[in-house]
């Protein structure tokens, strides 16, 4: 992070409590190619949680493009859904948490290494 006429910090976010997520890249084909403005909804153990992908949110700012749910101490998702700004709409279930899976439009999914 960086301040004005200021330094740069570093944060950085350790924990030991065991929590888990679950992150997702869009890639979109007819909608525009980083996915800006896809609603992304997950359902784990009866919570329902969304994240819009964008690309800032106020003045001068970025926004991370791959969005990140937090799952606590669950070990996997029931299912995922976008909906994509083309209108489309898509469904994956049944997904391990600890991973980042990139989402094609109209292509499907498929877990990415390095997460």
């Amino acid at each position: 992070m960086t301040t004005n006429n200021g330094p740069a910090y570093l944060f950085r976010n350790d924990q030991s409590a065991g929590n888990r997520s679950i992150r997702f890249r869009l890639i979109g084909t007819k909608s525009n190619r980083d996915g800006i403005g896809a609603q992304v909804r997950i359902f784990s153990g009866g919570v329902m949680q969304t994240r819009m992908v964008r690309s800032g949110s106020s003045y001068l700012s970025q926004s991370e493009l791959p969005v990140t749910f937090g799952l606590g101490k669950r070990d996997k998702i029931e299912s995922v859904v976008v909906e994509w700004p083309s209108g489309r709409s898509e469904e994956y279930k049944d997904l391990a948490a600890g991973r980042m899976y990139e989402i094609t439009e109209s292509k499907g999914i498929r877990p990415e290494n390095g997460f």
